[in-house]
């Protein structure tokens, strides 16, 4: 049976299948190997889609958090890649519209740090967060106000503006000079004019105005009385507004907004002139008080631009003068219904001599003028210049290169200020170490533009926190540095501890000149018949007067009141004693004996005496030549003095006379 079976088995391994059994294995085989192959091909389809998902998302996340990156003022490439990128595709003029369209559509970056609490600042009575400004010049025609403000400026300054729009100079017209940092430009004050830039001024304040009645709605609507109490401010804005149909920017001043929309920042408006209007005209600068002042929390009248001719002129004292009166009598107008002050500031030139700064100084004292903004570009081409493509370029000259020239005018003008006027610096700052020595050389506060091209938008901020550490180092503030670089003259102040000792008989002295002015003054008062003067005190007076002339009866009586408090010296047996105590004789004794008996006082005598030791003793002639010096001599009042003189007044004669000539060699 095992055989058998052994048998039955061979032969049916061993007979081959038949193809219908064969197909339906093969096809067995296939179909689950389809069935694999569909399966892993789902899988990969699967893991391709989520790894696309997860690429996708991670790249979202990615550009994102870059985005979010660059929106901060002090990312990395906005210090070392933008510039470089925009220096390397542009040239300087499109690089600064460029920067103005982003800055315009809110794409740029913004300082997203507060201001360190040393940096706050008080200008023209006005709270700065800091007191870092962007220059006039880069925003003309007011396009990018809130995207600079929101890069961390204490003040914007739009401009210079024009009344009529003009073209500028033709291009090109800007130049970089990269290996020194500076520009040379020679725009030639191209503006749209007065009127296109009031109405973007306009707009902006209507823009922010509907968005303080939007969020008072929302707040009212939503949480109510909570709204009130965090956020006051703008709830208080919001009830003045919708009491008002339209929105001017009178309507901002009288709720106490500063014109620039922003807490303790300051907007101000750079004024130019016309090419086509006369060299000596103020009309332009009138008409720009009167068309952008309302719109400004402060203006700068613009007289040192390089770039138009005949501009510069202006800065001359008699002529700057009578332009800033007109001036300043056009914002006065416009501060009748303003309720918040419109500081009135000049711009000069760095390129001015050193009188010519001070005859500014003046100009703007006498004229009531609020604060110089010191300096604008330069026309000089200092040594060393490093960047030779450009160098000869007609034009301004702004960045490091005119540093020293903007500092040295600005210690010229604070000193002769004595530190009145507050000073606006400006000219060459890329770092906080600059910004610290204009503080010192008295600017309030500073302004940059040209090292914004170079260094990126982060410049104001990085400067901002370096300065706060500086200052912190020193545990001081910026307030406290202003004006602390200079020399001051020393000021006498007697010590509070130690009392300074008067000379013997120097209170003697006084008192008797106290004393001889009340016998002057009486006897004047008697000759215009206001009073009397002993007989014993009468001198002649240099001039003849009518009784009763009464025109100099108050004067009189103002001085007879100021010298009644003071001490007499009254007839007693010792004529240098008065009624305070007794001082240290300041003249020999023998002349206090001949003043006893002439009835004299002391210093009389004793000047008396000087008088007639340092000149010739009159001899009288009827009297023998061997006489002559063994004889007292009399002097013109009776006093007698000897021709034999003591030593001390020998001495006093010889001392007398070297100081008269000093030749060391002329026989006395």
């Amino acid at each position: 049976m095992r055989m058998r079976a052994m048998n039955l088995r061979v032969p049916h391994t061993s007979v081959p299948r038949s193809p219908h059994v064969l197909m339906r294995s093969m096809t067995k085989r296939t179909a689950a190997e389809v069935g694999v192959m569909h399966t892993a091909e789902k899988t990969a389809k699967a893991s391709r889609k989520t790894a696309s998902r997860i690429v996708t998302l991670a790249a979202i996340l990615a550009g994102a958090a870059f985005g979010v990156y660059c929106m901060d003022s002090r990312a990395g490439v906005h210090r070392w890649i933008f510039p470089r990128v925009m220096e390397w595709c542009t040239d300087p003029e499109t690089g600064a519209k460029l920067s103005i369209k982003l800055l315009k559509m809110g794409l740029a970056p913004r300082d997203c740090v507060e201001d360190d609490p040393v940096l706050r600042t008080e200008l023209f009575g006005k709270t700065l967060t800091n007191p870092i400004g962007l220059a006039a010049g880069f925003d003309k025609q007011a396009e990018a106000i809130d995207g600079l403000f929101d890069l961390g400026f204490g003040i914007v300054e739009i401009g210079s503006v024009t009344p009529e729009p003009q073209p500028g100079n033709p291009q090109p017209r800007m130049f970089r000079l990269p290996l020194d940092g500076a520009v040379i430009n020679r725009l030639g004050f191209n503006s749209e004019g007065h009127e296109p830039v009031r109405e973007r001024l306009q707009a902006r304040v209507e823009n922010w105005v509907k968005r303080v009645l939007s969020v008072q709605q929302g707040l009212v609507s939503s949480v109510g009385t909570d709204a009130a109490v965090a956020h006051p401010t703008t709830l208080g804005e919001a009830q003045v507004f919708a009491g008002y149909p339209d929105i001017t920017a009178d309507l901002v001043n009288q709720a106490g907004v500063p014109q620039s929309l922003k807490q303790d920042r300051l907007l101000s408006v750079n004024l130019g002139k016309n090419k086509t209007s006369r060299e000596d005209s103020v009309t332009d600068y009138v008409k720009g008080v009167q068309t952008l002042g309302p719109y400004a929390d402060m203006l700068v009248v613009n007289v040192s631009s390089p770039n138009t001719p005949g501009l510069r002129r202006l800065q001359r004292r008699s002529v700057l003068e009578g332009l800033l009166r007109d001036v300043v009598v056009a914002r006065d107008k416009l501060l009748e219904t303003r309720k918040t002050p419109l500081p009135l500031l000049v711009k000069v030139a760095p390129d001015l001599s050193d009188s010519e700064l001070e005859d500014v100084s003046d100009a703007v004292e006498n004229t009531k003028v609020d604060g110089i903004i010191v300096s604008n570009t330069t026309v000089r081409r200092p040594p060393g210049l490093l960047s030779h493509e450009h160098v000869n370029e007609t034009g301004g000259l702004s960045g490091p290169p005119v540093k020293p020239f903007a500092l040295h005018a600005l210690s010229v003008i604070y000193e002769r200020s004595q530190g009145k006027i507050p000073l606006i610096g400006c000219g060459g700052i890329t770092s906080a170490d600059d910004a610290l020595e204009f503080a010192k050389a008295g600017a309030s506060a500073v302004q940059l533009y040209t090292a914004l091209a170079y260094h990126g938008p982060g410049l104001p901020r990085r400067i901002k926190d370096d300065l706060a550490a500086r200052l912190r180092a020193e545990n001081t503030t910026w307030s406290q540095m202003v004006g602390t670089g200079l020399k001051k003259t020393p000021v006498y102040e007697p010590s509070a501890v130690n009392d300074v000792g008067l000379y013997p008989g120097a209170q003697d002295a006084f008192d008797r000149s106290v004393a001889s002015v009340r016998h002057e003054i009486e006897q004047l008062r008697e000759s215009f018949g206001l009073g009397g003067a002993p007989a014993t005190e009468r001198h002649a007076i240099p001039f003849t007067v009518e009784k009763g002339e009464e025109k100099y009866a108050s004067l009189l009586e103002e001085a007879q009141a100021i010298v009644d408090d003071k001490p007499v010296y009254q007839e007693s047996e010792n004529p240098h004693v008065g009624v305070l105590p007794q001082r240290a004789p300041a003249v020999p004794e023998y002349l206090l004996t001949q003043a006893k008996e002439q009835g004299v006082t002391q210093g009389e005598l004793f000047q008396e005496a000087v008088q007639e030791a340092t000149a010739e003793p009159v001899v009288p002639r009827n009297l023998p030549s061997s006489e002559s010096h063994t004889r007292n001599v009399t002097t013109a009042s009776g006093l007698t003095a000897p021709t034999s003189m003591p030593a001390d007044i020998k001495k006093a004669k010889a001392v007398l006379r070297a100081e008269a000539d000093p030749d060391p060699h002329r026989v006395v």
